[in-house]
């Protein structure tokens, strides 16, 4: 009984020890797929309601009128690591004349905890991580990228996605969303 007790002692011992030295991760999450909707700024001083009563600003226009779906339009963005790499994917379609001829980027918001610091888990200051770019032509633009990481392979590196979407310039144009109609 004894040597029971003192071998799941130790157990636990070890076991709270690794703990510390890494933090707790999925064991997969290698891809994320989203929608594109266009992209609203905050309301950040309410003034009216929706019918659900929810708080709202009225007549909030696009972060980017230079740049907008068409009544048909659509897209979406992906991001698949790969190693030490993400392959950035963006397709949008049916985009308003007003878009045509700009330069539209892949964009990431991230926030990255690693155990690849030197005595413990811990979590890199938020960075934007762009690629793939493509020029909007007939309403249309279709881009693919791979950027690095900044992360070794099996680190324990994982990213939360605080944005993702589609600059036009510095405009976060396209979001990552899902339509209500």
């Amino acid at each position: 009984m004894r040597m029971r007790f003192g071998g799941f002692l130790a157990a636990a011992v070890f076991g709270l020890a690794g703990a510390a030295w890494g933090h707790a991760f999925p064991a997969t999450a290698k891809s994320i797929k989203s929608a594109l909707v266009q992209n609203y700024p905050a309301c950040i001083s309410p003034d009216t309601q929706t019918t659900a009563n929810q708080q709202a600003c009225l007549g909030a226009s696009e972060v980017d009128p230079s740049c907008l779906f068409g009544s048909k339009g659509n897209g979406s963005l992906s991001a698949t690591i790969s190693k030490q790499s993400i392959k950035l994917h963006g397709a949008l379609h049916g985009l308003d004349p007003l878009c045509e001829g700009k330069t539209l980027t892949g964009a990431l918001t991230v926030r990255t905890t690693t155990d690849s610091c030197a005595t413990d888990h811990c979590t890199v200051v938020d960075q934007e991580i762009t690629g793939g770019t493509c020029t909007v032509k007939k309403g249309s633009c279709v881009f693919n990228a791979t950027v690095a990481t900044g992360f070794d392979a099996g680190a324990g590196s994982e990213m939360t996605i605080l944005t993702c979407g589609v600059k036009n310039g510095s405009l976060q144009t396209f979001a990552c969303g899902i339509m209500v109609k």
